[in-house]
């Protein structure tokens, strides 16, 4: 969720803190005793209505999110209710509660539908894949876009599977070699410090889950499978950082930083490049490994219209300009200039 920054959102944020704190504290003994209150079901459909209906409303106005959240936001709402509100003034209205639980049930199950579209369509999006003529990492989730949905679940879906892709079956392939290629990492301890952190995570595991497995079982299993997933997520992001440095083909410019944020920039599309300026702001999206010390980008591309780019589980961020830092600026500036 994006906050808005206006103030409406911020006058919002106040009301919403204000809805959430009055009807926490108006279920209290302590408060009822201070204020001599008499609760009755009038007190319950007022906080039903204040959570379930005004609650999700002023999010909508703090934060940029969907209908569909917000309808997520109008059922948790009512889950909220049902702990804040005492069992005999909920009871009349259990009914709107397993309501709102079931049409949200509809919805995700509506939504998982899709994947199995995806596989049905699966002969269509290879085909969309390999017009693209580029990596999985570029072309599979523009290609389910293109021919099945846009939806947030399926990118997330498909997200994490070319992650697993990337850990597991890539590890014969070699990264492109040809003129028009510029890589990002090499110059950097990048790799060095991911395999790092792949270490101590399995170190902090093998201590970790041998300790929690006396105390809680659930806790040890929860903190293995977060462990593994992260082992497989490094993994993954040393495989797209060795495997697709920045790369000029088909008429467009190809960039990644690992699984975070990735771009496909048609060239006719730049529209312009400053070398050696500073990040306007730390929105500007930057395309650049850390190191030990503190890097700056080298080139800010600015572009005559907005694209998307693809971040993290899939999400989109709409960019009319990127920073870009390469272990050839020189080389990455000649190219620009002559393709």
């Amino acid at each position: 969720m994006v906050y808005r920054k206006t103030q409406t959102a911020n006058i919002a944020l106040a009301f919403l803190l204000l809805v959430l704190l009055s009807n926490f504290l108006v279920y209290r003994p302590q408060v009822q005793d201070f204020f001599s209150l008499q609760l009755n079901s009038g007190v319950a459909i007022g906080s039903l209505i204040d959570l379930a209906i005004v609650a999700p409303l002023l999010v909508y106005a703090i934060f940029k999110i969907s209908f569909k959240q917000v309808m997520g936001l109008m059922v948790g709402g009512l889950v909220i209710a049902r702990f804040f509100i005492p069992s005999e003034l909920f009871s009349p209205f259990k009914g709107i509660l397993y309501l709102g639980i079931a049409l949200e049930a509809l919805l995700i199950l509506a939504e998982l539908s899709l994947i199995f579209l995806v596989i049905y369509k699966t002969p269509k999006i290879k085909a969309s894949m390999t017009e693209m003529k580029t990596s999985p990492l570029f072309s599979l989730i523009p290609s389910i876009k293109q021919v099945v949905t846009k939806n947030i679940l399926i990118r997330i879906i498909v997200s994490e599977l070319l992650m697993f892709y990337y850990a597991i079956f890539t590890w014969k392939k070699k990264a492109p070699s040809h003129p028009n290629i510029v890589t990002l990492h090499k110059k950097t301890s990048y790799i060095a410090f991911n395999v790092m952190i792949i270490h101590a995570i399995i170190i902090e595991t093998i201590g970790l889950h041998w300790w929690l497995h006396d105390k809680s079982i659930l806790l040890s299993f929860v903190l293995l499978v977060f462990n593994i997933y992260s082992v497989f997520y490094f993994l993954a992001d040393i495989q797209v950082t060795r495997l697709h440095p920045a790369e000029i083909k088909n008429g467009n410019l190809y960039v990644t930083q690992g699984l975070s944020a990735r771009i496909v920039v048609p060239l006719h599309l730049i529209k312009n490049v400053e070398w050696g300026v500073a990040v306007p702001d730390k929105h500007t999206l930057q395309f650049m490994y850390r190191d030990f010390e503190p890097l700056e980008p080298q080139a800010l591309i600015h572009l005559h219209e907005p694209i998307e780019a693809t971040m993290f589980m899939g999400k989109e961020k709409v960019v009319t300009q990127f920073a870009i830092r390469v272990d050839e600026p020189q080389r990455l500036r000649e190219i620009l200039e002559t393709t």
